[in-house]
């Protein structure tokens, strides 16, 4: 009996070995897959299907991978995001969500000369979403960073932020379908801790201006006071971090009078304080996170004379 037992533990051991080995297998195809296909074409759309199934394998594996601060992906777990490197296929994916995204502002703007067909929108949605997912999970480690077309991401980066500005039915309409979160919209603060929190070993003088030039600081403080009621807590204080980094910046320090142009960017700084950074001012983890911001927005308050 005991014989059976220790054959049939071994046996299960190396079905699980089978399995997992066959898993990572279809990972690895599925990611290989990924090209650069035709907007709305039936390869596009199926590309759009194997981004939401890498999305949900790389969530799971980067919450194994939590607490690993320090690991490389090489370190970790996180096959998905491992193979996604291995093959290149980081900046296809960028490249790929660019063009998704300045397709939609072009529908948005244009209705009536071009549209989504109602059959491509979960598809879309997919598309986005889970591209979206990907990358987070991905830009959360350093050598993802240092391969990525940093400018084509800020300019992204500000473009989404933009563009959001003005749009505030798209941005209404995703909080009512109850996926804002998902979206670029938001997606994009989590892109900036990943820059910023590695200035270092991007060099902050080669970052930090095209940030400054696209004015994405006030675009991103104009884009929380605008629509915090609708952002959870959680991606709100993803963006009260990433506004705190650009802050405490040298290229801030040094160039404040770029990054805050006027006596309304003050005013909006201090409407900043007074409707969301206040709400938070008795924890005191998030309080040392949103220091260098506020530390600004008081400096500001003086320098132009704001009550």
């Amino acid at each position: 009996m005991a014989k059976q037992s220790k054959y049939s533990s071994k046996k299960t051991d190396g079905d699980l070995e089978e399995l997992s080995e066959k898993l990572a297998n279809d990972l690895r195809f599925h990611i290989r897959t990924l090209s650069h296909c035709p907007l709305l074409s039936d390869s596009w759309c199926d590309m759009a299907d194997v981004l939401g199934r890498v999305a949900s394998v790389s969530d799971v594996e980067s919450k194994l991978a939590a607490g690993k601060d320090d690991a490389t992906l090489w370190e970790t777990e996180e096959l998905a995001l491992r193979y996604l490197l291995e093959d290149g296929k980081l900046n296809l994916c960028l490249r790929n969500l660019i063009e998704y995204k300045t397709f939609q502002r072009d529908t948005l703007k244009n209705p009536s000369s071009s549209s989504i067909p109602a059959d491509k929108v979960d598809q879309c949605d997919k598309f986005e979403k889970g591209l979206g997912v990907v990358l987070r999970n991905a830009w959360n480690h350093v050598e993802a960073v240092q391969t990525t077309d940093i400018q084509a991401l800020v300019n992204h980066i500000a473009d989404v932020l933009d563009y959001g500005l003005i749009n505030e039915d798209y941005i209404t309409q995703s909080y009512d379908k109850g996926d804002l979160a998902m979206r670029q919209e938001v997606m994009v603060y989590y892109y900036l801790i990943a820059i910023l929190n590695r200035l270092d070993e991007l060099h902050e003088d080669r970052i930090m201006p095209i940030l400054r030039d696209r004015h994405i600081f006030m675009q991103g403080v104009k884009f929380l006071n605008k629509y915090h009621e609708y952002i959870l807590t959680t991606p709100t204080l993803k963006m009260i971090e990433a506004l705190s980094l650009i802050t405490a910046s040298e290229d801030y320090s040094t160039y404040k009078e770029q990054y805050v142009t006027s006596s309304s960017d003050a005013s909006e700084l201090l409407s900043l304080q007074e409707n969301i950074l206040n709400n938070y001012r008795n924890d005191t983890a998030i309080r040392s996170i949103m220091r260098p911001l506020v530390d600004s927005i008081n400096q500001m308050k003086r320098r132009y004379r704001l009550k």
